[in-house]
């Protein structure tokens, strides 16, 4: 009866771990890889140069009507940060984010040499 017990629970972890490594994976991750992809074609071209590469920490979220909010930019280059607002402040994107969750998004305007 004791072997009985357990190659039943033997079988029971086994249909388990199996069950939920098939599992499908979310398409959060890729709505988030293509909103990063949309964010930055958002963000190419900028209309100035720059003297050396700039890094910028965005921290943006998405409001009730879809749109990017820019919470802050954190980059030494007053010029950079006022392009990254005019740039993503309140725009839709195609792939959206979770509302109302903060993103931390690492940016770099590459300077023309």
């Amino acid at each position: 009866m004791k072997t009985l017990k357990s190659v039943v629970l033997a079988l029971v972890l086994l249909a388990g771990t199996t069950l939920s490594a098939a599992t499908e994976p979310t398409d959060a991750k890729t709505n988030k890889e293509q909103a990063i992809v949309e964010i930055a074609q958002l963000l190419k071209n900028p209309r100035f140069e720059l003297e050396e590469d700039t890094r910028a920490s965005v921290i943006l979220m998405v409001n009730s009507k879809d749109e990017l909010v820019v919470l802050s930019v954190d980059t030494e280059n007053d010029q950079v940060e006022s392009y990254v607002k005019s740039r993503l402040n309140y725009k839709k994107l195609v792939h959206t984010l979770e509302k109302g969750k903060e993103y931390r998004l690492p940016v770099v305007i590459t300077s023309v040499k």
